[in-house]
């Protein structure tokens, strides 16, 4: 009988160590263990809660409105802090924050002066190339830069307080009663004491007669999406990297974001008879063809979301002042057709050799007709002039010429003496 009387409580323990599953447990479960009171890991209080919170919530957006805010993208930067969490709209960071960008975009004033606007060619990487005593080295020394010396110019204009800016921004829109869009004159809004320039790069094609002569063969882009060159040595290697002015340009504003008024870089004045941005786009024997306009397309679209513009230079570069009408016609539908659809519209026409049409004649209004409104001869003088439906401005060209014979033009601009290569020899 005692024996029997056991056999409950054997029954009780079995189920409460096995459960129902069993009436005695194969194995014993681990005992749980207990972390003794001062070895427990301390709850956050309510203060340390609130700084994490403020680390992922808050932190983020100031630094994200800090970098707008660095290349004058203050209406951006004010809306990224709106999206602070009410819980720290009070936050000091956050009020100086918002205070020191509202300053800044009230600080603006306007530029009453004519805007300077120069421009380049492909830059020489290797002088020992391009200046090799053969028939090109002349052309090259009168109008080509070296990539150090355009290097040298941007440390130079960027401490003389110039700011890259939209040609777009050097007139506004005004609507009549009637509806008719005209064009009035304006005076770009700059950060005080800058002074708005403007720049733009002809012929960046690269064109067969560069190859071997110390210039890049192509724009491309790398393996994180960036804008780079190819470039071939003299020994026939091949490598990628910042050898012309567009990724010189964007490594610098990368740099130098205060260089850029909300991100402006220039203007790509492209021809078509040698394809584009070094793709051979105009050959149909191109074995390669649509595969090249598909990589030109995409150098192209990435370049317009970080800042370039693409503009007309005509398909043949011709003499625009020159042909006649029917021929500025015809290079004109052949540059958007070849051109155009893979760079995209754009309504600035560049001349090129910088000889203007007529104000007014036919070929002005046949330009404007296609949708062109900012026209650009060379001059060495900033110039700017503004009527209606259309907008003239002066290129001046900085190279071996203007440098070597004219250093005075632009010495509002820089001392030449700072930036002559000194491979550079003297022109004949």
């Amino acid at each position: 009988m005692k024996h029997l009387l056991c056999i409950p409580y054997i029954l009780l323990a079995g189920i409460a160590l096995g459960g129902c599953s069993g009436i005695l447990p194969t194995e014993v479960p681990a005992a749980v263990h207990i972390l003794p009171e001062e070895e427990r890991e301390p709850r956050l209080t309510e203060e340390e809660l609130t700084a994490l919170r403020r680390e992922e919530e808050v932190v983020p957006l100031l630094e994200e409105a800090r970098q707008l805010a660095l290349g004058y993208y203050y209406e951006e930067a004010l809306d990224c802090l709106s999206h602070v969490p009410e819980e720290f709209s009070q936050d000091e960071e956050v009020l100086a924050a918002i205070a020191d960008c509202t300053a800044a975009k009230d600080a603006f004033v306007p530029y009453n002066q004519p805007v300077r606007h120069i421009f380049f060619h492909s830059l020489i990487v290797d002088t020992s190339l391009a200046f090799d005593g053969d028939y090109m080295e002349n052309g090259y020394n009168y109008w080509m830069t070296t990539a150090d010396e355009f290097r040298a110019m941007l440390d130079e204009l960027y401490a003389n307080q110039y700011i890259l800016i939209d040609i777009h921004d050097l007139c506004e829109e005004q609507t009549d009663e009637n509806g008719n869009v005209k064009l009035v004159p304006g005076q770009p809004l700059v950060p005080e004491g800058k002074i708005p320039l403007v720049l733009s790069v002809d012929d960046v094609n690269y064109y067969e007669y560069m190859k071997n002569d110390g210039f890049a063969r192509k724009l491309l882009l790398d393996e994180n999406g960036e804008v780079k060159n190819l470039y071939v040595d003299q020994n026939g290697q091949e490598s990628i990297g910042d050898y012309d002015v567009v990724p010189i340009l964007d490594a610098f504003v990368k740099e130098h974001p205060d260089f850029s008024l909300r991100g402006a870089k220039g203007i790509i004045a492209e021809t078509g008879y040698e394809g584009v941005l070094g793709y051979r786009t105009n050959d149909p024997e191109n074995p390669a063809l649509e595969a090249d306009k598909e990589a030109a397309r995409a150098v192209a679209d990435r370049m317009k979301e970080t800042g370039w513009q693409f503009a007309v230079h005509g398909y043949g570069h011709r003499h625009t002042a020159q042909i006649s009408y029917n021929a500025l016609v015809s290079d004109t539908n052949r540059w958007k057709e070849e051109v155009g659809s893979l760079v995209g519209d754009t309504d600035i026409y560049i001349y090129p050799y910088g000889e203007e049409v007529e104000y007014p004649g036919d070929k002005l209004s046949y330009l404007q007709s296609e949708g062109y409104r900012y026209f650009c001869g060379v001059w060495s003088k900033a110039f700017v002039s503004v009527k209606d439906t259309y907008v003239r401005q002066s290129r001046c060209n900085l190279d071996g010429f203007t440098m070597k014979t004219r250093p005075q033009a632009i010495a509002d601009l820089f001392d030449v003496s700072k930036v002559l290569d000194a491979d550079r020899p003297e022109l004949k």
